[in-house]
């Protein structure tokens, strides 16, 4: 990530909202609001909701996790928490609903 960005954009990685990791692996909220296996494509199109005007760099890993492709590159709300918190609980929304419209 480009330095002129520094203080107004962050690097999102997928393996921050995993409920199957754990801190030390890579999972940067807490549990009850992290989701199993999230999807990159599901976390960019919350980004785009919220206006966080998302971008994309699908050839990246995380180094914590090398199994772990892609990484987003969205505007900073708040400290950097915040805005994982922020696209987390909306996340986690969204995937309650996609869980009671299949059942």
């Amino acid at each position: 990530m480009s330095r002129e960005y520094r203080g107004k954009r962050i690097v999102i990685y997928p393996a921050y909202f995993d409920a199957n990791l754990s801190r030390r692996e890579g999972r940067r909220i807490p549990k009850h609001l992290a989701i199993s296996n999230p999807r990159l494509e599901d976390i960019v199109e919350i980004c785009r909701k919220l206006g966080l005007n998302p971008e994309v760099e699908a050839d990246k890993v995380y180094p914590r996790n090398i199994f772990s492709k892609g990484r987003i590159i969205v505007d900073k709300r708040g400290s950097k928490i915040k805005t994982l918190l922020l696209i987390a609980s909306e996340l986690k929304k969204q995937y309650r609903q996609k869980a009671t419209t299949a059942s």
